[in-house]
């Protein structure tokens, strides 16, 4: 789907160019290509903002190419920033993203375990915020209005979220795109990062066609393992709204009566049934995903976090979506398990601890029809991304991409021999297996589950590790202090959710802000007709269902 995007991207951005360059004949003689791309943005509309979502996976996502980005601070705000960068405080600066610059645009560092770690250290390699309309109303780049720039942590392969998201897309599953990013600040190389669509109102309107539902971050507090505890709202600490959009009692209720539903009968009478009240694909293809690449810092391994409900208007069902993806292949290192452990994780008991803990993943398995496609989607896996001459392909390639950035990475976590030997060491008596070798016997194992050779259940009492975990590698150690048990919840203030710390008093530095016009003697006629072909081809894209739903 992403090659047809890609494709008919590329025509339309071509047409685009050739619109914008008749515009620019008759527009001001010092236009500049950032003062186009402003131009671009101007004439957004419903319809235009269609090609701008296609236009967005060769300018903002291409995936396929690393992306030059710089970031400008004023003297000192950068400084200023990261000495408070666990506060998590926009500061204003301007962007240079794929040629486009955009200014005024609001930054900050994000994450929270990784954030600590990193904030503790003596090193600046944090994760960012990038908030483009946060102080100039409107301002997107191709409609995107909020970007995740990611610093890659607790991966020493550099790979694992990029193909983590790539292969959520091969089947089928609504995710976020990436590409990676070369980073600078102030002009001087940074390090390899990798950017992440974020999940918004602009995100939810291009993947279900609606985004006036209600959107869930559930995040490692009471009510985010989706148990019932009460007909009190107030009870479910653990599930906000994000950015605090959605606030009323009538959302909370409707959430509350979905866990209510999840639980009662395990969705085996009619009354309760689970695909009532979920789009039960959307969490079958994620939960196949999860148990192949063994990606535990999620909702099956008690941390209850890093994933989103989404409520869609149209079909009046919660949607399940992935997040946070930089721990897959058993890179969580509270997971407990080694990576020989990890390798036999049980398909039709994919959690950590009693499958009576995980209400939704137990409902889905009461029921033989979903997991008839459960198993499916695991196979479709292991035949086709996982299998493994495609993903030794698929490894290779990325590697092959990055590797000039990740060898002269001034921030970097890992070595470049690091790297390489976390992807490529063929030494299959280690305590942590090289990703190739992790993804063969993965594959190996899920194929002999999958046919039934070997035992894919443990009578309830799901997946149970050694307590060896992984290796103490760079970036891996869990918080100092953090003692997690069976159940894996971490103590209750521990880490807070992402984006609940609200920044006060936020300073606005900086007079850069540049609004740019059209020219006066720029023909109506020219807009209005651009415009018109715009909404007509934006309208065709869709009838021939380019949406992914």
């Amino acid at each position: 789907m992403k090659k047809i995007k890609s494709v008919i991207a590329i025509l339309l951005l071509f047409a685009l160019v050739l619109s914008l360059e008749r515009i620019s004949a008759t527009a001001d003689s010092d236009l500049t290509s950032t003062d186009s791309s402003a131009i671009s943005s101007s004439l957004t509309s419903d319809s235009v903002g269609d090609l701008n979502y296609l236009i967005k996976d060769e300018v903002v996502f291409p995936h396929d190419e690393v992306v030059d980005v710089n970031i400008e601070f004023s003297e000192g705000i950068y400084d200023e920033m990261m000495a408070n960068a666990i506060n998590k405080e926009y500061v204003v600066a301007d962007i240079t993203y794929n040629g486009n610059t955009l200014y005024n645009i609001a930054v900050r560092p994000k994450g929270n375990s990784s954030l600590q770690q990193v904030a503790m250290s003596d090193d600046n390699r944090v994760s960012l915020k990038v908030d483009f309309n946060k102080y100039v109303d409107n301002q997107n780049l191709y409609g995107i209005t909020k970007l995740n720039l990611n610093n890659i942590f607790s991966d020493p392969s550099l790979l694992a979220e990029y193909l983590g998201y790539e292969m959520l897309d091969d089947v089928g599953a609504v995710a976020p795109d990436t590409t990676y990013i070369s980073l600078s600040i102030n002009g001087k190389f940074f390090g390899l990062y990798l950017a992440v669509e974020e999940v918004d109102e602009n995100f939810l309107q291009i993947a279900y066609g609606n985004s006036d539902g209600e959107l869930y971050k559930p995040e490692m507090g009471i009510g985010s393992d989706l148990n019932y505890i009460s007909d009190d709202p107030d009870d479910y600490v653990g599930i906000s709204p994000k950015d605090d959009k959605m606030t009323t009692d009538e959302n909370y209720i409707e959430l509350v009566t979905t866990i209510d539903k999840i639980i009662a009968n395990n969705g085996e009478t009619e009354e309760y049934n689970l695909s009532n009240i979920l789009n039960v694909d959307s969490f079958l293809s994620y939960l196949a995903f999860s148990s192949a690449t063994i990606h535990l810092d999620a909702y099956q391994s008690g941390m209850n976090h890093n994933y989103y409900l989404y409520f869609n208007t149209d079909t009046e069902l919660f949607e399940w979506i992935a997040w946070d993806l930089n721990m897959i292949f058993n890179g969580f290192p509270m997971s407990n398990l080694t990576d020989e452990e990890a390798t036999a994780f049980l398909i039709d008991e994919p959690v950590i601890g009693e499958m009576s803990k995980y209400p939704l993943v137990q409902a889905i398995f009461t029921n033989d029809e979903y997991v008839e496609i459960y198993h499916k989607y695991l196979e479709e896996l292991t035949t086709n991304y996982l299998s493994q001459d495609k993903f030794e392909e698929k490894v290779t390639s990325a590697y092959t991409m990055i590797e000039s950035y990740a060898s002269s990475d001034p921030s970097a976590f890992y070595t470049i021999s690091e790297v390489k030997e976390s992807i490529y060491n063929d030494d299959k008596n280690v305590t942590e297996l090289s990703l190739l070798n992790f993804v063969e016997l993965r594959v190996a194992n899920l194929t002999k589950q999958l046919t039934g050779e070997i035992l894919s259940t443990n009578d309830g009492a799901g997946n149970t590790g050694s307590g060896m975990g992984k290796g103490n590698q760079a970036g891996m150690m869990p918080p100092e202090g953090m003692d997690v048990q069976e159940g894996m919840m971490p103590p209750e203030g521990m880490m807070p959710p992402e984006g609940m710390m609200p920044p006060e008093g936020m300073a606005m530095q900086g007079d850069k802000g540049k609004n740019v016009t059209v020219s006066s003697n720029l023909e109506i006629e020219d807009i209005a007709s651009l415009i018109i072909c715009l909404a007509i081809t934006g309208s065709l894209v869709l009838y021939l269902g380019l949406r992914k739903h």
